[in-house]
């Protein structure tokens, strides 16, 4: 009896397997795993596929498609839907535009509105440069509408070529910088026109340019026959320097003479400035007899003159300084008048004064003589009143200077933008990304902290703008103190909403970043709207 081995020989068949059948079992295997793998290689390819569709897609909507699928439809894919614009929570969500009717509807008012403001520029333009320019003025004073017109359509313009509409990260950052780059070009300009309009408005009085204007102008205040019996004693003046010393306190230095005929008697010949608080030096410099019988006289005077200045406008305000003149002799009925004959036929230019004046950050742009009638409820105890108030005419002399604006507003703006940039700098630690947050270091109690000692920092830089003006009313350069007023407080409302678990989609799209691109058009703007209303008056 023979026992069997059932370890199958080297290269032999299994035990139990039937030679004949085992060919086909191994065909049917392979043919199977090579359908299996066809068919996965295939899924895989079509899932590939749909994905480099599904991006490019993407990629065409975010760089600005024009047709219909770039701007949205009707339903809520997307994101957008019908409840308003798509404010994305995760700042690492895909750049993706928004879609749904909110963004069309705002792209739609936007031309609306860019149609409107081109339609109003267009008019207020036409209405600009077709008025004459008025008495006193060098400039046209109705700039106003037209160039708030022209921001207004600035920004609806770039509104319909951004498209910042979609929401999308680039296109809300070039729509800020182009907001800001607007309002900036909005305010340089209001500057220029200002900073040009040489402004004779301030002269005091009624100003006279020949004698023939100050005949008719002590005539219709005197009459006739009293202007007949008055002794007349032309005067003029050379200013070499005027200098301010004080917010209400100008030194002005320079020659005054005075031409006499021989009924003048030697009491009334000189001239006195009866606005000089605290006196001045007169030196009579020369006497000269003409061969006419007249005599002229000269003297060089250094005196210190209180006046009450407004500097609202600062530092592109202009002011007047004016000298206004008595005789010695003020009851006596003689009247002192420009001595026009000296002088080349007067203009508002720069006649009498000296070419090289040195005025000390001021510029000199007219001169001019003038006339104010002043009440007088006294006698000055040569003979009992009588009534009614005396009233008298008295001549001035008036120097018109605009402030060299270049110096104080280019230091004021640099500190007030870098103490801003600072400000634009600290937005970028506010988050409520956990992810971010150990490495800022944020929270509430640090921000407004922050807010706080910025708050103090402008508060300083305005206490030295009201020191410098010297005046009780807000002047033109701290209102940009008060637009950093405003933009501090939007950063400490901000950061106490970020540090509570108040739910707000507009602070927490894309990490905070809608206060990132509001806060220079904001800050910019409302110095924007500020320069308008001080200056279009």
């Amino acid at each position: 009896m023979s026992i069997e081995d059932p370890t199958p020989s080297p290269g032999g068949p299994d035990p139990g397997i039937d030679p004949s059948n085992m060919g086909a079992e191994s065909l049917t295997s392979g043919t199977e795993a090579s359908a299996a793998t066809a068919a996965a290689a295939a899924a895989a390819t079509a899932q590939a596929t749909a994905g480099m569709e599904e991006e490019a897609r993407r990629r065409k909507a975010a760089e600005g498609a024009d047709d219909e699928d770039g701007t949205g439809g009707d339903g809520d894919e997307g994101g957008g839907g019908g409840d308003g614009p798509d404010f994305h929570k995760d700042g690492d969500e895909p750049e993706t535009p928004a879609t749904g009717v909110w963004p069309r509807r705002l792209e739609r008012a936007n031309w609306v509105l860019l149609g409107l403001t081109a339609i109003a520029t267009v008019i207020t333009a036409i209405q600009y440069f077709t008025e004459d320019v008025d008495a006193g003025h060098t400039q046209r004073d109705n700039w106003a509408p037209v160039l708030i017109c022209l921001v207004l359509f600035a920004l609806s313009l770039a509104a319909a070529l951004l498209r910042p509409f979609l929401l999308t990260t680039k296109r809300c950052v070039l729509m800020s910088l182009a907001a800001t780059t607007v309002f900036v070009i909005g305010t340089v300009t209001i500057w220029q026109v200002v900073n040009n309009d040489k402004n004779i408005n301030t002269i005091v009085g009624t100003a006279v340019k020949s004698d023939a204007d100050t005949k008719k102008v002590l005539g219709d205040f005197f009459g006739p026959k009293v202007l007949g019996q008055l002794k007349l004693i032309p005067t003029g003046l050379f200013i070499q320097g005027a200098k301010f010393t004080g917010p209400q306190e100008v030194e002005v230095n320079g020659y005054v003479w005075q031409r006499y005929t021989k009924d003048i008697p030697e009491t009334s010949r000189a001239v006195t400035f009866p606005e000089a608080p605290d006196g001045y030096s007169m030196d009579e410099v020369y006497k000269v007899d003409l061969p006419n019988g007249q005599q002229v006289r000269g003297w060089h005077f250094n005196l210190t003159l209180r006046q009450k200045f407004s500097y609202g406008k600062y530092p592109l305000d202009k002011q007047n300084i004016w000298l206004r003149m008595w005789t010695v002799s003020a009851f006596e009925p003689e009247m002192i008048v420009p001595d026009f004959s000296s002088y080349p036929p007067w203009k508002y230019d720069r006649l009498g004064l000296d070419q090289s004046i040195v005025s000390e950050g001021w510029s000199p742009y007219y001169t001019a003589y003038s006339y104010q009638e002043h009440e007088y409820s006294m006698t000055y105890g040569v003979r009992p009143f009588a009534g009614p108030n005396v009233k008298a005419p008295d001549m001035y002399f008036n120097i018109g200077v605009a402030r060299s604006y270049a110096g104080p507003m280019t230091g004021k703006l640099l500190q007030s933008l870098f103490i801003a940039a600072i400000m634009f700098l600290a937005l970028f630690v506010y988050t409520k990304d956990d992810r971010r947050n150990p490495r800022f270091g944020f929270s509430t109690w640090t921000a407004i902290s922050f807010a706080v000692s910025l708050l103090l920092v402008v508060v300083v830089d305005q206490t030295q703008i009201r020191e410098i003006v010297g005046d009780t009313s807000l002047s033109y350069m701290e209102f940009f103190a008060i637009a950093q007023y405003v933009v501090i407080m939007g950063i400490f409302a901000n950061a106490i909403i970020l540090g509570t678990e108040t739910k707000i989609r507009a602070l927490e799209w894309r990490d905070n970043l809608l206060p990132t691109l509001l806060y220079w058009p904001v800050l910019i703007g409302l110095f924007f709207l500020f320069t308008v209303i001080v200056f279009a008056d």
